[in-house]
């Protein structure tokens, strides 16, 4: 019985474990300033952008933060209508959650971005959502740290997807801004998964009682 305690004490504990973090900084992909590129991988996650129109730099377009980063636009309203220019983020099937972001104005002050909408699409259904608002701070050809560190709560967890759609831009179908430093999460169970566990867990230990007797 003692045994059979400590396993679903194991069970239990690793259940409730913290979730171990990771920071996509697109670092591993090929620069291409100048260039336009499609979907890309990086740090074993998929940006699939609606217009297939991104850009891996590391200086350029008025922004810079010392590494590399992605730069995502809505080049010429090339979009399909009513899509916008959303970039969904997702981890292959599996369940993650989104800790923080950064995101920079990029370009032009007439063509940035001026909020991020960034929607959570939860496990089982339903979704989390918010406007992250830019700040605006811009100089165009001047090389400087723009970007803005944008954090989220428990509630950002069991994600199959996350999108991201620059919107507010002076200039329609433009919308340009940049990202990196994506912290994700491995996905956290839920309070009733832990129930489960637990159910399960009482109902071996009365069974192995029964067949004590």
């Amino acid at each position: 019985m003692k045994r059979l305690l400590a396993l679903v004490a194991l069970i239990v504990t690793g259940s409730i474990g913290k979730a171990e973090a990771a920071t996509i900084t697109f670092d591993d992909l090929f620069l291409d300033e100048g260039g336009i590129g499609g979907d890309r991988i990086s740090g074993g996650f998929l940006f699939d952008t609606a217009n297939n129109h991104s850009h891996i730099v590391r200086l350029g377009s008025g922004s810079e933060n010392g590494t590399q980063f992605m730069i995502i636009d809505d080049e010429g309203g090339i979009h399909p209508p009513g899509s916008a220019n959303a970039t969904t983020i997702s981890q292959g099937g599996a369940l993650f959650g989104l800790a923080s972001i950064d995101i920079s104005e990029v370009l032009r002050f007439e063509t940035f971005a001026r909020q991020v909408q960034v929607t959570g699409n939860v496990f089982g259904g339903g979704t989390v959502s918010t406007v992250l608002m830019l700040d605006a701070v811009f100089f165009e050809a001047i090389a400087a740290n723009y970007f803005q560190t944008f954090t989220f709560d428990a509630t950002w967890n069991n994600l199959t997807s996350v999108v991201l759609i620059g919107t507010g831009a002076p200039t329609a179908d433009r919308n340009y801004y940049a990202i990196d430093n994506v912290v994700v999460t491995s996905a956290v169970p839920e309070p009733g998964t832990l129930t489960l566990v637990g159910l399960g867990s009482a109902y071996l230990i009365r069974r192995r009682r029964k067949n004590r007797h």
